[in-house]
């Protein structure tokens, strides 16, 4: 995937989570890419911009099994993802600033504690 600003609605995938997950922007930062509010390093917090990606594969701490629908069909159990961000997304476009700081790109990486490395899987553009 070429390099492309991420706004709100983009895919995101934890590489030890089972399920992919839109990022979620409460309000704007005034800035936009095709009509669409764009991202910045700065969001990366749980519960606001980011949610679980389904079943941790990696090192979540457990607090019981869930059972998950997948998105193909099916289900899949384990530890409920618990993540917890290490610090700002990675790799942010330096030289364009999106209310302040770095905007996001397709090329962003977010660090989970637990293990997981976080990526966009689209940019939320289509």
């Amino acid at each position: 995937m070429a390099q492309a600003y991420v706004v709100r609605g983009a895919k995101m995938k934890c590489d030890k989570g089972t399920h992919k997950k839109r990022i979620n922007l409460p309000v704007s930062h005034g800035a936009y890419s095709n009509g669409n509010p764009m991202m910045n390093e700065n969001d990366n917090v749980i519960g606001e911009n980011i949610s679980c990606f389904g079943v941790c594969r990696g090192g979540c701490p457990s607090s019981g099994d869930v059972t998950l629908k997948k998105e193909k069909g099916g289900t899949v159990t384990g530890k409920k993802c618990q993540i917890k961000v290490l610090k700002e997304w990675m790799n942010a476009k330096e030289d364009t600033l999106v209310d302040g700081a770095p905007a996001l790109t397709t090329d962003s990486i977010l660090i989970c504690a637990y293990g997981g490395k976080i990526k966009f899987v689209t940019d939320g553009q289509a």
